[in-house]
């Protein structure tokens, strides 16, 4: 497969392929660790998506080992990519302290009086000791999802389920606590286009930002 040019009559679009890497061996009743090892009993069809997958476009890719391991998986299952490049901006959120304890003692000691969200065991505007909120976290990755629609070139991001959460949510300019809302599976894919012509497109109706689809399973 190779990067289609689509045009829309008033400018070029460029794509978005996130990827959220394979699914992680730890105790599901803990707060997930800070980085994980990728689950070697998963059963995930790494050759399906690489077969999916534009050749030579560039990916961008978070530093955490369980991202580099899936991007290693997915060359190793015939991916191709024109370049590859880590960004640690793209790392998950930081539940600081929390990380590997328990989430029943967290629930009870620091979350039980506090606010709640339907979809998460965490309120997008809480803050964890020593980590960052999911607020926190789309304050962080807008800035990268400016930069990528301004480069006239097509990614493939391999990254983690709360960052891919920001990213639709600011995309369709949707508050951190309905962008929460979203699933977002372990190696699963969600495409987004954006119109480019090296300038805002602002004033356009519709907005920049269109997506193609979202948490498709591999």
């Amino acid at each position: 497969m190779t990067p289609a040019q689509p045009q829309t009559g008033i400018a070029t679009v460029r794509r978005l392929i996130l990827i959220r890497h394979a699914s992680t061996d730890y105790d599901r009743a803990c707060v997930p660790p800070e980085d994980p090892p990728l689950d070697p009993l998963a059963s995930h069809d790494y050759a399906a998506m690489a077969s999916q997958l534009p050749k030579q476009w560039h990916w961008l890719v978070s530093p955490l080992h369980r991202c580099l391991a899936t991007a290693e998986q997915l060359i190793s299952h015939g991916a191709e990519c024109a370049e590859q490049t880590s960004d640690k901006r793209l790392v998950e959120q930081s539940y600081g302290r929390w990380h590997g304890q328990d989430i029943a003692t967290v629930w009870d000691k620091d979350l039980a009086a506090g606010p709640k969200h339907n979809w998460h065991f965490l309120h997008p505007d809480h803050t964890p000791p020593e980590g960052e909120s999911f607020y926190q976290l789309t304050q962080r990755i807008t800035p990268v999802l400016t930069e990528l629609s301004a480069t006239g070139q097509d990614y493939v991001v391999i990254t983690h389920g709360m960052v891919i959460k920001a990213m639709v949510g600011a995309v369709l300019g949707l508050t951190p606590d309905r962008a929460m809302a979203f699933e977002v599976a372990p190696l699963s894919m969600t495409g987004l286009s954006v119109l480019y012509q090296g300038a805002s497109m602002d004033h356009a109706n519709g907005g920049d930002w269109q997506v193609n689809f979202l948490n498709r399973r591999f």
